[in-house]
């Protein structure tokens, strides 16, 4: 069995396809409409690696290129940047790096395949339709199950990084809701 098969497909996995569907995704702006730096950042995220023979062997994506997109205010409240990590194809995972400003938050969402969360510094909070709100640090690692109606963000007190591993079903990867009321978001008791 040949292991290097799909590193190929992967390394290769670039194109306006791939780079429209990112967008959305994650700022919920089109490339036509997503402000300049937002497309390139995207472009940059998903560029061909530059060692394209038939084996890749190690391809390095640079921090440096990939420049950071505000979060669009119909997905987040507050201060929200955004730095993709690596996407994928209509039915595979994507990365990036999110951070929240102290109160920014995400809407209430839910993903068709699920969400990983690692988070990378700060305290933050998270937290299930219907279930109270749950503290997170630096360290933690949140995993959000297909479907779960939930929302994640910084505390109100202190801002909040994490790298959020996003699994897509048919070019989906989150189905934004309504926005967290300021209420929900301070008291983070039970909702029904």
């Amino acid at each position: 069995m040949r292991l290097d098969k799909p590193m190929i497909k992967t390394a290769r996995r670039t194109g306006a396809a791939v780079l429209a569907s990112a967008a959305i995704l994650l700022t919920g702006y089109s490339t036509d409409s997503a402000p300049a730096a937002s497309a390139a950042a995207l472009r940059a995220a998903s560029a061909k690696p530059a060692n394209t023979s038939s084996s890749p062997g190690i391809v390095v994506s640079r921090d440096e290129d990939r420049d950071s997109v505000a979060g669009a205010p119909d997905n987040f409240t507050g201060k929200v940047s955004i730095q993709p990590l690596y996407t994928g194809d209509e039915n595979s995972e994507g990365a990036s790096d999110v951070r929240f400003s102290a109160g920014a938050r995400t809407v209430w969402h839910t993903h068709p395949a699920g969400q990983r969360l690692l988070i990378t510094k700060g305290t933050g909070w998270v937290q299930e339709w219907g279930k109270k709100r749950i503290t997170v640090h630096k360290g933690d690692v949140v995993w959000f199950a297909p479907g779960v109606k939930h929302w994640h963000g910084a505390t109100s007190y202190s801002a909040m990084a994490h790298t959020a591993i996003t699994y897509a079903v048919d070019g989906t990867n989150a189905d934004w809701l309504e926005h967290v009321t300021d209420d929900q978001y301070r008291d983070g008791k039970r909702r029904k």
